[in-house]
């Protein structure tokens, strides 16, 4: 019987080839399982990402499985570096750990911390999402966190150190799981897949009676403290981390993998127009009190007017 993880090597190797290639490039490492049963679980997650990039047309790299190497960090630290993607999403599929200092992921050999992360990806200047899936996670928002960023992570802090289950729903929500479209645009967002998988590992625990030992955080406003999935009614966040903090979720609401047919039809260039000026658009409403309504209606009518010009363009070129 062929392995999960035979198998993903072979999906790194030749599943990309398939597909379109996009300015989007998915890293997906695999931690050390322990036992059999966990390096199962972290192989069909991992597989379920392949495919779903596979459907997303954008390029995966596979890190962990099958591939002889003794130290992945050090692999993972070389791919980043020679990255030339403009967009990147890392996957961190696996185990972590907490040893009353500092949090780790546990990867092949030596494992690595959130620094050791960040300053591996300090040089990278394209979009980036890191979603690490790791038990004892949380810390790892405080290390990444930058404007323009997305970090997601399984556990709200280091301390909850038990196995995760975050990840392997997450994975399913992106891969485009009708139930984690939450706003029925047949397409699911990282924000979503978010909501949806929090909302699913509450209900095991709930379920099974047990107390939950892991809550999920995300941090898409560069302020490193992360948001709770109990913050958000529908897709809307209702709660910032404090007063004077902004909402999350508002860019990782943009970030889809596997798109719908309008969104298939943009160009990059127009879809990134029309992510900024819905953002202006979101910014302008929030902070309305603050503009005379005149001042106000004139800044929105000139921000609508140029969304309502990349519509009208959409498939033209």
């Amino acid at each position: 019987m062929i392995r999960f993880a035979t198998l993903l090597f072979a999906l790194s190797i030749f599943g990309s080839a398939s597909a379109q290639e996009t300015d989007l490039k998915i890293i997906v490492i695999v931690g050390a399982g322990g036992t059999d049963e966990y390096e199962e679980e972290f192989a069909k997650t991992a597989l379920v990402w392949s495919e779903a990039a596979e459907r997303g047309g954008a390029r995966f790299e596979l890190i962990g499985g099958e591939v002889d190497s003794d130290n992945d960090a050090k692999v993972l630290q070389e791919s980043l570096a020679n990255t030339d993607a403009r967009e990147l999403w890392l996957i961190l599929i696996g185990h972590g750990s907490y040893d009353g200092r500092v949090a780790k992921f546990n990867a092949r050999g030596p494992d690595f911390t959130g620094e050791d992360l960040a300053g591996w990806l300090e040089k990278y200047k394209g979009e980036l999402v890191v979603i690490n899936t790791a038990s004892a996670s949380g810390s790892f928002i405080e290390d990444l966190a930058k404007p323009e960023r997305i970090v997601i992570t399984a556990t709200k802090n280091e301390a909850e150190i038990s196995y995760t289950r975050f990840g392997k729903y997450f994975a399913e929500a992106i891969a485009g799981k009708p139930e984690a479209d939450l706003d029925n645009d047949d397409q699911v967002s990282l924000l979503e897949g978010f909501l949806f998988s929090a909302d699913r590992v509450a209900k095991f625990y709930e379920a099974e009676n047990r107390i939950a030992t892991e809550h999920a955080l995300i941090d898409d406003d560069g302020d490193a403290l992360g948001s709770r999935s109990e913050w958000f009614v529908g897709v809307n966040a209702t709660q910032a981390p404090t007063k004077e903090a902004e909402f999350d979720g508002e860019r990782a609401a943009q970030k889809v993998l596997i798109k719908n047919a309008f969104e298939r039809q943009l160009t990059n260039e127009q879809r990134k127009s029309r992510d900024n000026l819905e953002l202006k658009v979101k910014d302008l409403r929030r902070n309305k009190a603050d503009f005379d309504e005149d001042d106000y209606y004139s800044q929105l009518e000139a921000l609508l007017l140029e969304l309502a010009t990349i519509y009208r363009d959409v498939g033209k070129s």
